[in-house]
């Protein structure tokens, strides 16, 4: 995508979008009954754990702040249409489900070792849509959009999304944000960037050559050897054998 133009209303995102409105616009509506939904629909890790395990998968469909909403729908249209026309409708909504998913699952298991997570209420498509952002920018590096009203390579999305994510935990605390920061990762992941069995590969390489390392032989210098004149380029301080 090399200019600024407008992209079409995919089937998907038209659905998702849909389905965002729905259930944010009932919650305030429906008044004792739409509190009633949102804790249904809304993530909470200890209700997870409990057996609410469809909370994954609807959290991201509840945006309680209208800016937010806002905001949360041009992300998805913006970014999630363009991925949409090159994945597929399937494909695309999968990935966007699944990575909110795993930011959501991953932020319960944080949960399990604080409480303030645990009792979290977490809802907003951000994990969802910091996932496109990482796709879009990991598929399609030299792609320009608006940020805003800056025109920026798409590479620099991934970098700049993950710094304004951690600038918001460092200033407004952590506990927020984390479906955030897994679901960017989750969409790096899934969309190429990064091999979990190339990591895991490297992480071996480094392993063994830790061990060996470790495991090297020395050569100490006898007393005859300190008699004896060092060889011209030879050093006298201890050797290895590799």
């Amino acid at each position: 995508m090399g200019g600024f133009g407008v992209p079409p209303l995919t089937r998907g995102v038209k659905w998702l979008g849909i389905a965002t409105i729905a259930v944010s616009v009932l919650v305030p509506v429906l008044g004792e009954w739409g509190s009633v939904l949102a804790r249904q629909v809304a993530f909470i890790p200890v209700e997870m754990w409990h057996g609410k395990i469809w909370q994954p998968l609807t959290y991201t469909f509840l945006n309680e702040d209208p800016i937010g909403l806002l905001f949360a729908l041009l992300g998805l249209w913006m970014l999630g249409s363009t991925l949409e026309q090159r994945w597929g409708t399937r494909r695309f909504v999968t990935f966007y489900l699944v990575t909110g998913a795993i930011g959501a699952l991953a932020t319960a298991l944080i949960g399990l070792l604080s409480a303030r997570v645990s009792v979290f209420p977490y809802f907003g498509n951000w994990a969802s849509v910091e996932a496109l952002v990482a796709a879009y920018a990991v598929l399609m590096p030299n792609a320009t959009i608006l940020l805003y009203v800056v025109p920026v390579q798409a590479r620099w999305l991934l970098p700049i999304s993950a710094g304004m994510t951690v600038l918001f935990m460092l200033m407004r605390g952590w506990v927020p944000y984390l479906p955030q920061l897994f679901g960017l990762g989750a969409g790096v992941v899934f969309a190429g960037g990064v091999s979990p069995v190339n990591g895991f590969l490297r992480v071996r390489m480094w392993w063994l050559a830790l061990r060996l390392r470790r495991t090297q032989l020395r050569v100490i210098r006898g007393a005859r050897d300190e008699d004896e004149p060092v060889p011209r380029g030879k050093s006298g301080s201890d050797k290895y054998l590799h």
